[in-house]
Parts: C-alpha cells; structure tokens; sequence
C-alpha cells in the first residue's frame, strides 16, 4: 500500500511540476508586458486568505508567512506567538521562551550553562527543525562538540515565533519529522524607529540591547536596521555540591558557571514595487560558557561564534503566481578546552606476585611496595625536596606537614589528584592534544553550510492553487586540519510540488497533496510525501488531519567523514519518519472576543534510526568469533568493498537499525482572548518509546558479581521499550495576562512537568541486592510545577517607556533542568579499587539544578 502510495505520488509530482513550469512560464512573460498588472487582484487573495484563517481563535494579519497561513489553511496545526506575547517573558534566551511559550517543546541541555536544543512533540534534537529567518540552525557535525544553534538568537529582536507540527520536511529539507519552529527578527522601517533596553538581575545578570532602523530614501522603500546585544550572567549553581566526586572538589572543579552572550547585526529591506521586495541581513552572535560535568571535569571553558548571511526576494508576477526565494551562508566555530583531573593510579607496571596481573587494590600494592622498598605511589619529582619554605605552601601538593608530594620520599598517594591535564587529542587527525589553551594545542572546529529555496504559488483559479519549489542545501568540514576530517562537501538538492484545492461541492474543505524527490551525494536518494485536509463546519467548528513521511539527515560523523577517509556507506538512509495528526476544534465569540478549543492527536515512528560500530561487529564474515547485532540493516554494498577504501576490521562503519522509535499522544489547547484578559493554556500527552537495552538481561548480585538468572527486575528488565530519557510523558503550559489599563500588564506563565527519567548505565540497572530489589533504579526527575510571572508598567504620552519586573520561580521550587548518569571512576575510592562496577555507590546520578526564585528588571524606551 505505502508502495503504491508513493509510486502514484512520483507520478503526481512529475506531471505537476511539468505543469507548472508551463504555466509559470507563461505569467512571467505576461508579467513583462507594460499592460500586465496584479497588484490589486494579488492583494484581494490575500485578503480573503487572512479573512478566511483563525489561529487559535484568532485572525491572522500581513506578519504571519505566507507559508505557515498555508499550512493553517490545509490542515497543518500551527501556532503563532507574538511580540506583545514575548515581552511579558523577559526571556534572556530561546530556551526560556520555548519552554514558556512553545506548546509542546521540550528543553534538552541545560539552557543555564549555555547549550539548549529545542524538541516538540516527544521527539528528539534532530526531528524538530529550527529557522531563524529561513536559515536552519541544525547542528551538521564536528570533531569537537555539537554546536547548537538555538544559543544564537536573541530574543531581544524575535518579532514572532511561528511553529508547524507533524512532519513538515516538504516545503524546508531534512529534520523536520516532528515540526518547524520558524523564528522572525524584526524588519527594518520606513520611518526613524528604535529600541533601546537594559536588564539586571539575580546572579548578576546584566544585559544592555538595542535597535535602529533608518529609512536609505526619500520614498521610504529602502530602509536598514542595525542590532546588538550584550549578555552576562553569573548563572545559577548548575549542581549540587554532593554531585562532584572528591577529587574534582579538590582541584577546583566547584565554581561559577559564567555566561556571556553577544550578537551584532543589520538588516535591509529594498520595497521595489508593491508587489516586490528584496531583504538581505548579516547576523553576528556568539557565546562564551563553560561546560560541566562534575564526575571529572575541572575547567572547560567553550568559545562558539555564529556568522549569518541571509538573502530573500518575494515577488507577485501576476493576479495568479507569486514567487519567492532565499539564500544563506553560515559559517559555525567552535573553540573549547577541557582540563581534567589527574589522578595518581596504581602503577601497572608492578605485578601483584599472587595473581601474576597488576594489582587492582591499593592497600595492597601499598602494603607490597613496603615491602620491597619502592615508591607507594607517584613520582613526579624524583629530587629530594630541600627547601625551607615548602613548609609555608598550601594545597594537594604538599601534604599535611608541608612535605611536597611526589618525591621518592614523599610520593602522590594512589587516589589523590595531582593536577590537571589536557582531556583529548584529535584521535582522527595528527594526535596532538585539542582542548588546551594556545597555540598547539586548541584548535577551531565548525562546517560552513550554504543553500538556496525557491518557490512558486500558482493560483489556476479560485479552488486549485499549485506550489512547485527546489532547494539545495550544501555543507562541509571547516575545522582545522589537525583533526584530520575529510572537507568532502555533503550535498541535497530537493525539488518538490503541493496540489492544493477547495472544492465547491464540499463547502469548506481544503485539501492538500504533495510530494518531494531529494537527490543526496553521499546518502541515498530520499523520496517524501504528505497529504492534509482541514474541513470547516457550521458554528466554527472545524476538523484537521495530515499524514505523510519526513526525514532526518545523516551528519558527518554518521557518513564516515571523520578520520579524513571518503564516505563509508554510500547506500546510508535517511531516518525516516511517519507521521499521522488529527485534530478537532472550534472558534468562536465569547464575552466580547474570541475563544478556541482543540483537542488533537498525533502518531509517529521513526525508523532507520542511525548506528556505528566496528566493521568486525557490522560485515558478516570479517571476525567468525564476533557475533552480530542483529538489529543491524547489513551496508551490503559498504561490506563487500570496506578492505578496498583501505580500512581495516576495527575502523568504524555507519549503519541503519532495524529499531523503530514510536511517539504517540494528545494535545489540549484551549485560547480565550477577551476585553483585559487572554490565555492560552496547551496539555501535551507524549508516549516517546525507544528500545530498552536492559529488556531481557540478567540480573547481578551487587557486590559480589554473582550472576543469577532471574531478569532485571520490574519494567526495567521486563517492558522491551521505555520511555525516551529527557521525554516528559506529559507536560502543561499556560500564559494568562491581565491588562487592567494600557498602562498596565500582569502575566503569570505556570509550566507542569510530568514524569521524566534519567535511566541509569546498564551495568548500574542489572545491580539487585539479597531481597532481588534493583540497587540504583531509574531516576524520574519531573512532575513538578514552576510558576514564572510579570508585572510591566508603561509610561510616556506613547507608552513609549516599559518598566518590567520579572520574577522566576515564585514558589522556589527546587527541580532539575537535565540528569547525568555517571559514577565514581575519578575518585579516591574508585582509583584505589575500594568500590568497582560490582559496588552500588559507584554509580551515582546528578541533576543540573533549575533557577531557584530570582528577580530581574527591565526598562526598554522605544522612539
């Protein structure tokens, strides 16, 4: 069936963009005559469009796109948040505005230490595509960190945030299985205008931000907008003290987690004509914070820097076609150091004379070192210390006496730290260490990434419209060659078209059928499709649906590129993502405004989901001892070639998975907007299912590594699938706003959070004591509330003065943002054997600790 679905769609869509290209051509030339005129026809459309679209009990006006209007129009459910929305926030990143305001939007990261990434609908980092003014924000892949673009906007300059759920990668490329959160800066102006604000707070948060825009004529059609930004805070404590292992509390690793954003940028706008107009803008952001984890990491400052350049022409060729297109170049680097702890270990050099293999327990090389008259510990410093006032030092370099550490009389004990060290090296380029300080040993890693979108509406008459688009998206390594990545360039370019109709027999129906060929270079061709409807009822009452495939792009790293080899899997598929969203709703009138209510449901599966691992563990043949994953999707051509490429059986290879992650659920969403009052409230009901690792294993005597042969028990050994880690399986947003005058506002924006599980290692799940009880089960970190509210004052003739307190956290409720799943290796008790992998309180969890109540101040004049 699905076969003969897109056999038929292939079809459809070849015969449309035929078509469609004729009939373009046509209007074009028709659009050069001097007697050619659509201006008022075009406008007319668009009118009636805005006329005949609610969004959440609302009419739309000329700021929403023309794409997501669509989308409302044939079925898709759309979500549009505005400026006036956004100012009761005081959001100080996009991370705080989704989770404020977004419905459905799950944060992943920790948007306090400065790395967030926005997921929607149960989803995951990349099933949730991310724009800022057309230019996605998907992290491509680098040796060295991810980079995400959602720390780069400023929420200072978002005009509008459009979101459109259900699989959305028609119209936008790869990752939008889930939905598009398409964010708008504000435009520059005809007239002088400007912003200027300043924000202080908790942590010593401190902000100053601003805008201009000048009119460049006399006729006021060409205009420019300059922006800035500057941010810092101290942040948060990100984790509790009980979170560090001894030996990171020793060497410094507590301390501050400092945050410092910067953007600067402009944007033009040239209206040719009233049917024409060209944009282009320059974006500048960057972000400097350090990353943490506190089992082993000291110090880890991070540098990332985000150049934009954007480009878009809109145009009505006549009453019937309008066309549009966009450009973009991006350019992400990355810069990090990455300081551990380092730790004196027992020397493996030394054999324990009872076992013939080194010794695995301190006391008892220490005992043994005695013995026989050597060091029992680490000597870093092998003269003899005579100075005097080493006596005077302080710190783990001296011990309690005073006596420097690391002597043949005086050596490091086994467990203690003895300093820092440099965390990696380039593992795929010439060796040297990556994450350090200066030249030699810290260098730069990004991709560049450029791409063009073109479209064409073409209006045959008042019930058949076509869309017909092409777009090419291309990206490559840009780090420094010491990483030894292949700089092959990764190129999709997609072509695709969208049958839209409203049919008079079935008044109030709309109708949409589309498809989408995408031709990849290094990955196999990708063929999508989606279908949608929306009927409208008597009374306001409507019905919405869409079906469809989306896909998920293959990164770098997953096509082999890391290691500077050619691509490892060429026949490598896209995740492919099924999606299915229904929903049911009503608009209407209600004490002097507007109400609307939907409830609605959405199914999705993902398959193809991506993996790697050794080529002995993936080719059939290549180790007869090795046994197969047979969750593997063999890379049969990869297998019968990978000893040509010049690789050998512990090289990595990419593969596809036969795992499918299934997300299903309900949404809620109710808008009331009346005289001095507006809500909106949104309930997601979210069932994320990934595979369980730990379904089916056997069970571990903790302590003494007994293996038994009863199961894991409860769902963790019994359920062969779970709900995904950092997936809410519920949650709740509201905005309620008051505005007793125009002088003032009251917001309240509560957020409840349902279950959410940080499942710990699989070693740590299979541990059970002598009653059979598991010794460190699964952490559910949700199901808490969090109320955030606002009070802003206007003042001036214009309201041109807004005075803001914000207040986070009113009831200090205490919750983690994010958990770690990690255990006690970096510690003293860990280094010197006393607990191991058969001990319960070598593993702990952690969580990065949300704001606790804090209050912030803004004042903002505009002119």
């Amino acid at each position: 069936m699905v076969s003969t679905i897109r056999d038929w769609a292939r079809s459809l869509g070849a015969t449309a963009m035929v078509s469609i290209l004729v009939l373009m051509a046509g209007d074009f030339a028709a659009a050069a005559e001097p007697e050619a005129a659509g201006e008022n026809a075009a406008a007319a459309n668009t009118a009636a469009e805005l006329e005949e679209v609610l969004i959440e009990g609302r009419r739309v006006d000329e700021r929403m796109t023309t794409t997501a209007l669509d989308a409302a129009r044939f079925g898709s459910q759309v979500q549009l948040i505005s400026s006036a929305e956004i100012d009761t926030g005081g959001f100080t990143n996009f991370a705080e505005l989704a989770n404020g305001l977004i419905r459905g939007a799950n944060v992943g990261y920790s948007p306090d230490e400065g790395e967030f990434t926005i997921r929607i609908d149960g989803g995951s980092d990349r099933d949730t595509l991310l724009l800022l003014d057309g230019v996605p924000t998907f992290d491509r892949g680098t040796p060295l960190e991810d980079i995400w673009g959602a720390t780069s906007i400023d929420p200072r300059m978002i005009k509008s945030v459009e979101i459109l759920r259900g699989g959305q990668s028609l119209y936008y490329g790869g990752n939008g299985g889930l939905g598009v959160v398409s964010v708008l800066y504000k435009e520059p102006s005809a007239e002088q205008r400007g912003e200027f604000g300043v924000y202080y707070g908790a942590f010593k948060t401190r902000e100053v931000y601003g805008n201009m825009s000048f009119p460049l004529s006399e006729e006021g059609n060409q205009s420019i907008l300059f922006y800035g930004r500057a941010y810092n805070t101290d942040s948060n404590e990100l984790f509790e003290k009980n979170a560090y292992n001894d030996v990171v509390l020793e060497l410094g690793g507590r301390h501050p987690f400092p945050y410092v954003y910067q953007s600067v940028g402009a944007k033009y706008l040239w209206n040719i004509d009233e049917t024409t107009s060209l944009r282009a803008a320059v974006d500048y952001a960057s972000t400097d914070f350090r990353d943490a984890f506190p089992n082993d990491h000291i110090y880890n400052p991070n540098y990332v820097r985000f150049p934009r350049l954007h480009a878009e022409f809109a145009t009505v060729v006549s009453d019937r076609l309008n066309f549009e297109a966009e450009a973009f170049y991006q350019a992400p680097v990355l810069w990090n150091s990455e300081v551990d702890a380092q730790v004196c270990r027992i020397p493996q050099s030394v054999i324990n004379p009872a076992t013939r293999r080194p010794f695995t327990l301190a006391s008892e090389f220490e005992a043994y070192a005695r013995a026989n008259n050597i060091p029992a510990g680490c000597v870093t410093n092998p003269e003899t210390d005579t100075k005097a006032d080493r006596t005077s030092r302080t710190g783990f370099y001296v011990d309690s006496q005073g006596r420097l550490y690391g002597t043949l009389q005086n050596p490091f004990p086994v467990g203690a730290p003895m300093g820092y060290v440099i965390q990696t090296v380039t593992a795929f380029g010439t060796g040297v260490p990556n994450k350090g300080f200066g030249e030699g040993t810290q260098f730069k890693a990004g991709y560049v990434e450029y791409g063009a979108n073109a479209r064409g509406k073409y209006r045959f008459n008042d019930n058949f419209e076509f869309v017909f688009g092409a777009q090419t998206v291309s990206s490559k390594d840009n780090s420094a060659p010491e990483y030894g990545v292949s700089d092959k360039v990764i190129q999709t370019n997609g072509i695709y078209v969208d049958l839209r109709g409203n049919f008079d027999f079935l008044a109030g129906t709309s109708i949409s059928l589309a498809a989408r060929q995408d031709f990849n270079n290094l990955f196999d061709d990708t063929f999508i499709w989606r279908g949608s409807l929306r009927q409208e009822f008597a009374g306001g009452y409507y019905l919405r649906g869409s079906a469809g495939t989306s896909y998920n792009n293959p990164r770098a790293q997953e096509l082999g590129l890391f290691g500077g080899t050619t691509v490892n899997n060429p026949t490598l598929k896209t995740q492919e993502v099924e999606t299915f969203a229904l929903g049911t709703g009503v608009n209407g009138d209600v004490l002097g405004g507007t109400f609307n209510i939907e409830l609605g449901y959405f199914d999705t599966d993902i398959s193809n989901l991506f993996g790697n691992a050794a080529i002995r563990d993936v080719c059939p043949g290549v180790d007869p001892t090795r046994v197969i994953n047979p969750n593997i999707i063999t890379p049969t051509e990869f297998c019968a070639k990978w000893q040509s490429l010049g690789l050998t059986p512990l090289d990595n290879a990419t593969f596809n998975t036969k795992a499918v992650q299934q997300i299903k659920g309900y949404t809620f969403d109710l808008s009331l907007d009346i005289e001095k009052w507006t809500l909106d409230f949104s309930f997601t009901k979210q069932e994320s299912l990934e595979p369980n690792p730990v379904f089916g294993l056997t069970a571990i005597r903790a302590n003494t590594g007994q293996a038994l042969t009863s199961i894991v028990p409860g769902r963790a050994g019994g359920e062969a699938y779970r709900q995904s880690g950092e997936r809410p399986e519920w949650l709740a947003s509201a905005l309620l706003t008051y505005q007793p005058s125009d002088r003032w506002t009251i917001a309240l924006n509560p957020r409840w959070q349902g279950p959410e599980w940080l499942y710990v290692q699989n070693n740590a799940a299979r541990l059970v004591d002598a009653n059979g009880e598991r010794t460190n089960p699964d952490v559910n970190f949700g199901d808490y509330f969090v109320l955030n509210a606002s009070v802003q004052y206007f003042m001036g003739a214009e309201r041109q003065h807004r005075l803001m307190l914000r207040a986070v956290n009113v009831f200090d409720k205490s919750y983690w943002e994010r958990g770690g799943a990690t255990d006690r290796a970096v510690s003293r008790a860990g280094v010197r054997g006393e607990i191991t992998t058969l001990n319960p309180a070598y593993f702990y969890t952690y969580g990065f600790v949300g704001k606790p109540r804090s209050f912030f101040l803004q004042y903002e004049y505009r002119f």
